[in-house]
């Protein structure tokens, strides 16, 4: 079959079919350089309905435990790709690593920043590779971007930014893959920390160390969520809306809100403005770039997302284009998890490993300890752990 990193799917829920997709994508322009030899979740079936889309593509299909102890003691595995929820992040991955695999957990890392270290400690303990699995920094539309607002100063020194999501469209809470979502010591938190922990990685890309954050939140959405997984009937406690202003070190300021409880116009934009221009982000504002990036100069002629691609493509050696999308994939997951399997085989650093994971954490929990403390908070107070008053009920309850 292959003589690559021999790699076990633990969790195989929702986001799991995009892995498995990503998993097919490589498959199908030749990768061999893994073997998917097992599925994991304790529900069996759906470690079976993974099993059953891997087969298809791989021709052989991997084994299924209900357990990750089971697993281990099997020993068919050298690796593992976590897409377990949030709160059992830093159980699994800990488990794992302690039981010799090289891990890669879904962003974000842990459900905490003291969950986040555990992982990481257990990773060095063991002299294991851990990986952030983070797709959207690896599209070459969010590459391509990074490069000419980054490295080209294609916009110039970027000043500001505006960040906008806001519309009516609360949860449905009686779908069992969202119960878990709208309770904080499961999910650690809402959307910021969810599709806002992409956010909170590119902006670091692009931009470098955050310094003070300002953030006010609220929760207008506590319906009861019946029978939620670990704590039963509960209301829902993540925030649905807030404000927050993140200034950098390199002196950008970002202005970032978010709401899913007002009614009337969807407004979804981000603008990055520059001494020299604009790029306006074409897809939603919390993936920058993902769906590329469009620029105004300050002399008024325009540079698309397209052009920006092509240029920065061409830009590249051989070399750097086969490393940062291997086999010519432009799909984030796949080039996600080729890198953390070559990470594994060559002894490498993977592009986002824990402590990257760990910083785009950070940003995220830097927002809430801001609303609970009603106070601005430096980004380095809330990375080191001196700040988790909004942390410290979620670390009390998984006893970290």
């Amino acid at each position: 079959m292959t003589n690559g990193v021999k790699l076990a799917l633990v969790g195989c829920g929702g986001i799991s079919r995009a892995h498995v997709k990503g998993y097919a994508d490589l498959y199908a322009r030749g990768c061999r350089d893994f073997e998917v030899v097992a599925c994991c979740d304790v529900r069996a079936e759906n470690a079976e309905v993974r099993a059953g889309e891997i087969a298809e593509f791989q021709g052989v299909e991997p084994q299924v435990f209900s357990q990750v102890s089971e697993l281990i003691k099997a020993g068919v595995a050298d690796a593992a790709d976590v897409c377990v929820p949030h709160c059992f992040h830093h159980s699994v991955a800990i488990e794992l690593l302690e039981g010799g695999l090289h891990v890669m957990v879904e962003k974000p890392l842990g459900i905490t920043i003291l969950a986040s270290q555990r992982i990481i400690e257990a990773a060095e303990r063991n002299g294991r590779v851990l990986a952030t699995g983070e797709n959207v920094r690896r599209y070459p539309t969010a590459r391509s971007c990074t490069w000419a607002l980054r490295d080209q100063g294609l916009i110039g020194e970027v000043r500001l930014a505006n960040i906008q999501s806001i519309n009516y469209g609360p949860f449905d809470f009686t779908r069992p893959a969202a119960k878990w979502r709208g309770i904080k010591l499961l999910t650690g938190g809402g959307m910021i920390m969810d599709s806002g922990a992409h956010f909170t990685d590119m902006v670091q890309v692009l931009f470098g160390e955050p310094d003070e954050i300002y953030c006010s939140m609220a929760s207008y959405d506590s319906r009861l969520i019946e029978s939620a997984p670990i704590v039963g009937d509960a209301p829902a406690d993540v925030e649905d809306s807030w404000q927050a202003m993140i200034r950098f070190k390199s002196g950008t300021t970002i202005g970032w809100t978010y709401s899913r409880s007002m009614y009337g116009e969807t407004v979804r934009q981000a603008s990055y403005y520059g001494s020299a221009g604009t790029m306006v982000d074409l897809g939603f504002p919390f993936h920058p770039f993902q769906g590329g990036g469009n620029c105004v100069l300050a002399d008024g002629s325009e540079i698309s997302s397209e052009q920006i691609k092509a240029d920065y493509l061409a830009s590249l050696a051989e070399a750097e284009k086969a490393r940062l999308f291997p086999y010519g994939t432009e799909d984030g997951f796949a080039v996600e998890v080729w890198d953390f399997v070559h990470a594994i085989a060559t002894g490498g650093k993977p592009e986002m490993d824990g402590y990257d994971g760990l910083r785009a954490k950070a940003l995220c929990e830097a927002c809430y300890e801001s609303a609970t403390l009603g106070k601005p908070v430096q980004f380095a107070d809330v990375l080191e752990g001196r700040i988790d008053a909004y942390q410290k009920p979620i670390n009390e309850f998984w006893e970290l």
